[in-house]
């Protein structure tokens, strides 16, 4: 079949390739939700740890192995207090005259190597920064709140690596390219269509069809 061909159908049988572009864009119009307003997020880091024991003359120190590790512990044990909702509730209590009530799940944490990294989102920019230094205040002044081994600790087992700044959360990947791929979908089903309706229609409609059918051609009418 020749490139003259395919455009001959495509001429011919074009609603076939209408049909499934306009249910997509009926499908879209009716599950399209409403334009959400923008969610702005906080990530800080925090490194953990706590002072070292004093060693004396006569004691090995393992080269501060024994400090590092104790670091570990301390950041992943903090990175597990942070989603619970006690630690949502004494964010809460800190934001009193802010009027601002945290919900579990505004907090988000993830243990890192040798760091903390707290996520902090919500609708408007500026609660998130005052929420994300709540969250600062909170893990370096009452962090013995949710770990009794850290009571009676000589300097505050956090330090605070990023300013807090809020930033626009992106739209994610599937509502980005989700128009794109059910336009592409239905394209390929309007060709599918089309082509299905050529291969079944049995007229003749020119003198090269005629020839496929191995019969002599003596005369064309336009």
């Amino acid at each position: 079949m020749r490139i003259l061909d395919y455009a001959r159908i495509l001429r011919r049988r074009w609603p076939a390739l209408l049909v499934p572009l306009l249910l997509v864009a009926i499908v879209t119009v009716v599950t399209a939700p409403a334009a959400a307003a923008p969610t702005y997020a906080v990530t800080m880091r925090f490194a953990g740890g706590l002072p070292p024991e004093p060693v004396g003359a006569n004691t090995y120190g393992y080269d501060r192995h024994y400090n590092w590790l104790a670091s570990e512990y301390v950041t992943r044990a903090l990175a597990q207090a942070v989603e619970t909702g006690a630690f949502a509730a004494n964010v809460t209590a800190r934001l009193a005259g802010q009027n601002i009530q945290v919900p579990v799940g505004v907090i988000r944490s993830e243990y890192l190597a040798s760091y903390l990294k707290v996520t902090v989102s919500w609708p408007a920019a500026a609660q998130a920064e005052i929420i994300a230094r709540a969250v600062s205040d909170e893990l370096a002044e009452n962090a013995a709140a949710y770990w009794p081994q850290l009571s009676g600790a000589a300097a505050a087992p956090v330090r605070l690596l990023d300013v807090p700044a809020a930033a626009v959360v992106p739209a994610p990947l599937r509502s980005r390219f989700d128009l794109p791929v059910r336009t592409a979908l239905a394209v390929a089903a309007g060709l599918l269509l089309m082509f299905g309706w050529h291969a079944l229609d049995p007229r003749v409609r020119d003198a090269r069809a005629v020839e496929q059918l191995d019969l002599p051609v003596l005369a064309e009418i336009p």
